[in-house]
């Protein structure tokens, strides 16, 4: 074979297509270069908009750093993905300030390209006194016929300084912008320029500094990019250490003017720990968690001193590495941890994206696993990042559980809410009314004296308003949760009548097929019946399904044998009890009881389905196992399994609605509903240790009570 060789030969408009598709838009853009300034030890970047939205328009952006040379120009400069901050990473090879680069790939230059066609660079080296020019007009590159390597780059050294006041460093004058900017967009800039840096790592001698000139008045205010002090008036606070043994500190402080200040320690082993199950090795590396929630109701927000629009603007989980933010987590609207359908599954219990500012700290060293994408929308999305990410959701979860009863202090139940809400509105129209009887037994022409007793009425409608969205807000998180779950389960109603109309369907053609071909043939036939036994098998699960789903009509209570309804929940939950290799007794002599068949079996599937969950946790797959013991003459059922079991701090919130151990995917829902459904019927459940009853495991224990407690 007569093997040839061909090269890659890249077309001019790859700049365009990198800057425009790696660099998402103009403000991640800017970022992105105060991030080179950052690795070039710059300890002062100045970014100055000038004569926006008009011809003249431009962006400057000048930094005391190291400078480039010519020969850094050509050898790393010009050539994009050169990897050579990657390897001073690698070899670990800090700069003078001690910073390791935050960039790697090489391809962050192509922002100046995302913001404006023109870009003038200029940037001198330290006891260098010639200073490189370089011109780039990066329209010039969107020509389809030309080769990348046909666009010549124009550069000069000159001895004459342009870079006025420093010894070295780069200036970047971006113009010919290619588009314009709003104030919303000032104020997107401003807002990341201010989150930039993280609140709590100094870096050593870095300030930026954001400028306008010959620009609109209602720029200006947006020069202030100092940071936020809404993290010094949280009212829950939570911080953590993890490190890469799995072993996490915590400290929780709750703090509300008016209550009662309360303070925790706490030490888990994420490898033990049933809350967040995290498997061994920790390959993301150690890291620190700063959560600050807020109690989001007008009183509580007013008590601190904090808008509701400035708590908006900041809310969010951000991810610093070396102190500087990494884009685009913590941005407003980005819930990159799903914590807001947390809350609509949980709103009792579950924090939103938009009550919670966090701050997580990572470095180049110890989490070095984390990589940024190309593209700088995040991080690579491999192991070690869906493990960071559950341990970041556990911890959550451990911020949410300390805050319960401080919660139910600031936020007594719903019905004390309607009662404050009827007396607050029966007293303004008391005082309405006294006030209407003075204005007419007075001069009505007191025009100043109508006009007081106006505002004190006013004053009072404003009072109910901020009461009324309170209560409208709860509402609405509310009615999200309750349309998602009417949501699941006319889905699944939709699902089993469908489902059972298509089986028919296929069998009725199977049978028709099977008229028109040669069932004498064996394969023929063995396919046949494969497919009917299929079939069949289908339309038995559904039948299982459907008393649970069936929503139409109330069914009716019969007379039901356990047995039979633990059989049929078995047959149901059999595929995953074989995935998981988990192995099942069913244990004493069996019973009857009255009640409706669906709802008996949805306790038996929620309580095999939590066991079925947690036993998959374990890894020692030939110890899962789960006994299901019937007491005849108690009228009694044991669900008992040899997973992890219950911590004893959380034994007696188990039971309460929205309460869920499960990190990622738990609604808190199961174990309610199964009380819920046995105290409709005066019966009960209860969890219970190993030792109280023959043949219990040592995982997590329940005793379900059929018989009617006031009997």
């Amino acid at each position: 074979m007569n093997k040839k060789q061909i090269k890659f030969t890249p077309k001019a408009r790859l700049i365009q297509i990198l800057g425009e598709h790696l660099i998402k838009d103009a403000t991640v853009g800017l970022i992105e270069l105060v991030k080179n300034s950052y690795d070039a030890d710059a300890t002062k970047v100045e970014i100055i908009m000038d004569s926006l939205n008009t011809p003249n328009a431009k962006i400057t952006i000048k930094d005391n750093g190291l400078g480039m040379s010519e020969e850094q120009f050509i050898n790393n400069w010009m050539n994009p993905a050169s990897g050579h901050k990657e390897m001073q990473k690698v070899e670990e090879k800090r700069t003078k300030l001690g910073r390791l680069p935050l960039g790697e790939k090489g391809v962050g230059r192509f922002a100046v390209q995302q913001i404006g066609n023109k870009l003038l660079m200029i940037s001198k080296v330290h006891g260098n006194d010639n200073e490189l020019n370089v011109e780039i007009d990066w329209k010039d590159f969107d020509n389809y016929n030309l080769d990348l390597s046909q666009i010549p780059i124009n550069y000069s050294l000159d001895n004459h300084s342009k870079i006025i006041d420093r010894a070295s460093g780069t200036t970047l004058e971006i113009s010919d912008l290619k588009s314009a900017w709003s104030e919303d967009d000032i104020r997107r800039i401003s807002t990341s320029l201010k989150r930039m840096k993280s609140p709590f790592k100094e870096i050593d001698n870095f300030e930026v500094f954001l400028n306008f000139e010959n620009c609109p008045d209602s720029f200006l205010k947006y020069s202030d990019i100092e940071g936020s002090d809404l993290i010094n008036k949280a009212h829950y606070t939570l911080y953590a250490i993890v490190d890469k043994k799995g072993e996490l500190d915590f400290e929780y402080n709750f703090k509300l003017p008016g209550f009662k200040t309360n303070k925790k320690e706490g030490h888990l082993n994420l490898l033990l720990n049933t809350d967040i199950n995290i498997s061994e090795p920790i390959l993301c590396g150690g890291f620190f968690v700063k959560l600050f929630a807020f109690d989001r109701k007008v009183s509580s927000l007013k008590s601190t001193d904090i808008s509701r629009t400035s708590l908006r603007k900041m809310t969010g989980v951000s991810v610093y590495r070396d102190g500087i933010r990494i884009f685009p987590y913590g941005e407003e609207g980005n819930d990159w941890l799903n914590l807001d359908n947390r809350r609509i599954q949980n709103p009792g219990e579950r924090i939103g994206n938009d009550q919670v500012i966090g701050l997580i700290e990572i470095d180049q060293k110890e989490n070095s696993l984390l990589i940024d994408k190309t593209n700088r929308e995040g991080l690579i999305e491999n192991q070690a990042y869906h493990q960071f990410a559950i341990i970041l959701i556990g911890i959550i979860n451990i911020l949410e559980t300390e805050m319960m009863d401080d919660r139910r202090l600031v936020n007594p139940p719903k019905k004390q809410s309607d009662k404050n809400m009827d007396d607050v509105i029966q007293n303004v129209k008391k005082d309405i009314d006294k006030l209407v009887s003075k204005i007419k037994a007075e001069n009505p022409e007191d025009s100043v004296r109508v006009k007081e007793e106006l505002q004190t009425i006013f004053k009072m409608v404003d009072d109910i308003k901020k009461i009324t969205k309170d209560e409208i807000e709860d509402i609405q998180h509310i009615n999200d949760m309750l349309f998602n779950l009417a949501g699941t389960g006319l889905a699944a109603e939709r699902f089993t009548h469908e489902f059972s109309r298509l089986v028919a369907g296929a069998n009725a053609s199977l049978d028709r097929l099977s008229g028109n071909v040669d069932m004498k043939v064996p394969h023929i036939k063995k396919e046949i019946n494969t497919i009917r036994a299929a079939l069949e098998a289908l339309r038995n699960d559904i039948k299982l399904l459907g008393p649970m789903f069936y929503v139409k009509k109330v069914a009716q209570e019969k007379e039901l044998n356990i047995y039979d309804i633990i059989k049929n929940t078995i047959s149901l939950q059999e595929h995953f009890l074989d995935k998981e290799k988990i192995k099942h007794k069913i244990l004493g002599d069996p019973f009857k009881v009255t009640m409706r068949e669906g709802s008996c079996m949805q306790i038996f599937n929620n309580l095999i389905d939590n066991s079925i969950y947690w036993l998959s946790k374990k890894s020692e797959t030939d110890k899962r196992t789960i006994n299901l013991i019937m007491d005849s003459k108690n009228l009694c059922v044991y669900v008992s399994d040899s997973g992890p079991g219950i911590v004893q701090r959380y034994r007696d919130k188990i039971f309460d609605p929205f309460f869920s151990l499960k990190v990622e995917e738990g609604r808190g829902l199961g174990l309610y509903i199964v009380k819920e459904i046995l105290e409709e019927k005066n019966m009960d459940i209860i969890l219970v240790e190993k030792e109280d009853y023959p043949d219990l495991l040592n995982g997590a224990s329940f005793k379900i009570i059929f018989k009617d407690k006031y009997e």
